[in-house]
């Protein structure tokens, strides 16, 4: 999956990063775009940007706009399995009963499954647009199986980078676009992740089994002087 990301600012940006499990805290000053190239096949992406900055108002149309392939699929894990919703061209809209939770996977701190259809061949670069999601904000972690991601355009490692303190247990798995199948899951032992921490692209979400309840608190700030 190719990526390429560009956050606009008015002026030279400084980025700091540390881990936080306050309630979210919302600016509006950045704004930007990450490109993600899809492929034939099930893609797993993360939309990282946000439309109107309250990060709950993102849609399949706002992100995926009315370009996309006939029959094209995003599908959201909810409650143990993958709801669907299909895209019609002639119609340039979303269908399905499971519209509105695919609209919630796509705001930050989710994760969504795009299935682009075989036929004809076509590979798809999709545009998120929106803004960069300031402060502190806390994705909640559930015993069991989700999808989850950071909430900003940053890549890096779960546990090093992105304020992911795991449970025992905990098992994350990522998804390889080239083989249709799930990577082998890094587990926390309890003092690391192994084989590895798992290291993450722009708009890439994780499969998450957790062992208990838990948080994922990250703080990201944008300072512009």
């Amino acid at each position: 999956m190719r990526t390429k990301t560009l956050l606009i600012a008015v002026a030279a940006l400084a980025l700091t990063i540390a881990t936080s499990q306050a309630q979210a805290v919302y600016s509006q000053n950045v704004v930007g775009y990450v490109q993600l190239g899809l492929t034939n096949g099930y893609n797993f992406i993360a939309n990282q940007l946000d439309l109107t900055g309250t990060g709950t108002n993102n849609t399949l149309l706002s992100c995926f706009g009315t370009n996309m392939p006939n029959n094209t699929k995003a599908f959201a894990f909810v409650n143990g399995g993958w709801l669907g919703a299909t895209y019609n061209a002639s119609q340039a809209k979303w269908v399905g009963s499971a519209t509105n939770y695919v609209n919630a996977a796509l705001n930050p701190g989710g994760g969504v499954m795009v299935q682009i259809p075989a036929t004809p061949p076509t590979n798809v670069t999709v545009t998120f647009v929106g803004n960069v999601l300031q402060g502190a904000i806390t994705n909640t972690v559930n015993a069991g199986y989700q999808v989850i991601s950071t909430p900003f355009p940053l890549s890096g490692q779960c546990d090093t980078n992105f304020g992911y303190k795991p449970s025992k247990n905990d098992k994350i798995f990522t998804w390889n676009p080239s083989t249709q199948l799930y990577n082998s899951g890094s587990i926390y032992n309890g003092t690391r992740f192994t084989p590895s921490d798992p290291q993450l692209a722009v708009g890439q979400p994780v499969f998450l089994q957790a062992s208990s309840n838990n948080v994922w608190g990250l703080k990201f700030n944008v300072n512009t002087n």
